[in-house]
């Protein structure tokens, strides 16, 4: 809850219970209501108008018009009732659906960010059929995250263009879309365009979202690794992305949902393969343009991925040996070609995921993973968050107090399944992208919901 929702709230139960339930009426209604207007005008200017303040805004012209008009008989049992459960409805809205707050990071660099409009040449785009546009080529919206020397202006929104992002939202995560018209709301600690901080280069890690996700949803990891010395770079990945609104204004939609469809083996291989090549690209144009060669160190590269993007992470690897390590987040399996899965990676290896699958319509994926890791002869790591479920992964879990209800989140608190999500990821590539030693499994040891397999 904001500050000033919070104050708001807390006046407004002190007026309906002293008009309402107390018998002692030594309360100055009018002077309480006219605070609760200078606050409400605070509230609109600072935090911004959200819908689920509506109620609460409704009950203090109600309780405004009353004690004007000299109408104080609020004491009968119907009012009381009444009052009672719109007082409860008021509070619980805000609570149950609040604007999250991200956590703060706790690297001690500034996060700078930028984004950008590429498109691959070499790649036509497969998502789109010949009849529609026969000289499509893969477009990509790319953000880069980097340690800064300076904050500039306001921190980014969580979100942008959420008039258009809203149905979309909602039809990925199975909730009305207007439950999330408040996200825009939200602030990221990431500053647009900061200068980057001089005379220093951090390692590279490129992170690849799961299907209809998109890449701000990991925005708490980023910023505590960015801010721990790394350079974060996450494109939204064209159709598989929940919704996909580049810089120029054009947008992409979410074409990836082939469930039921008999050819879906293939078109799933096919769509890791053009996530691949999209993380690829995307190590190929940082190296070339040279806009970040100050402050990237492209021998400490690594690669992580949430869910598909796990898949994405560990078939990059395989082809690619920039990449000097791999952590992936409640990974799918099943795409991932029998090849990989028989011979493995080289580099060093992280899983860090569920406890089960039973939930899950993929329900080979625990097998093949270890399968996966038994053929590993470098150094890795399988552990499981206890209490988690799929989106625990994400961002997902601060949504709401009650994400396990709409979303596919588990039992494990939201502030300790993010916190020990990035203690994870940052010790597994400082120990490895920085050669800082025993990070693992040291440093982990003091998570109770942490379970090393």
């Amino acid at each position: 809850m904001r500050l000033f929702e919070s104050i708001l709230l807390l006046i407004l139960v002190v007026l309906i219970y002293q008009l309402v339930f107390s018998k002692q009426k030594n309360v100055q209604p009018l002077h309480l209501l006219l605070f609760a207007l200078l606050l409400a005008v605070a509230h609109f200017m600072v935090e911004g108008y959200r819908w689920q303040m509506v109620p609460a805004y409704f009950s203090f012209g109600i309780l405004y018009l009353r004690v004007k008009i000299g109408e104080l008989k609020f004491t009968s049992r119907f009012n009381k009732i009444t009052w009672g459960l719109g007082m409860v409805f008021a509070i619980s809205l805000p609570f149950a659906v609040p604007v999250m707050n991200l956590p703060e990071p706790a690297g001690h660099y500034i996060i700078g960010t930028k984004i950008y409009q590429w498109s691959d040449s070499s790649r036509m785009e497969w998502f789109t059929a010949e009849d529609e546009d026969p000289d499509d080529v893969r477009e990509l919206v790319v953000q880069v995250w980097y340690p800064a020397k300076t904050e500039t202006g306001k921190p980014m929104p969580y979100l942008n263009n959420l008039n258009l992002r809203i149905d979309a939202l909602g039809g990925a995560g199975d909730f009305p879309g207007f439950l999330a018209s408040h996200i825009d709301l939200v602030k990221t600690h990431s500053f647009l365009n900061a200068p980057f901080f001089p005379e220093k280069q951090f390692p590279l890690l490129i992170l690849s979202h799961g299907i209809t996700g998109f890449r701000q949803m990991h925005t708490a990891l980023i910023e505590e690794l960015t801010s721990n010395g790394y350079v974060v770079v996450a494109p939204d990945h064209t159709y598989d992305c929940n919704l996909t609104i580049f810089p120029d204004g054009h947008t992409a939609d979410y074409r990836s949902d082939i469930t039921g469809d008999p050819d879906s083996v293939n078109i799933r291989r096919q769509q890791l393969n053009t996530r691949v090549a999209d993380i690829k690209f995307i190590l190929d144009r940082l190296i070339v343009t040279g806009e970040f060669n100050k402050i990237i160190n492209f021998e400490k590269v690594g690669v992580l991925g949430h869910s598909y993007g796990g898949s994405t992470a560990i078939q990059t690897a395989f082809e690619d040996d920039r990449f000097k390590a791999v952590l992936t987040l409640d990974s799918w399996m099943n795409p991932i070609p029998e090849h990989i899965i028989q011979r493995g990676i080289l580099q060093p290896f992280l899983h860090l995921g569920r406890s089960s699958w039973d939930d899950s319509d993929y329900p080979t994926s625990p097998a093949m993973l270890e399968q996966f890791l038994a053929k590993l002869n470098g150094e890795k790591f399988h552990y499981i968050l206890q209490g988690a479920r799929h989106l625990d992964f994400s961002d997902s879990p601060l949504f709401s107090p009650f994400s396990d209800l709409i979303l596919e989140t588990g039992s494990v608190a939201a502030e300790k399944a993010v916190l020990q999500t990035n203690a994870v990821a940052l010790s597994f590539f400082d120990q490895y992208l920085k050669n800082n030693e025993s990070q693992i499994p040291e440093n982990l040891s003091g998570y109770s919901e942490l379970l090393m397999q």
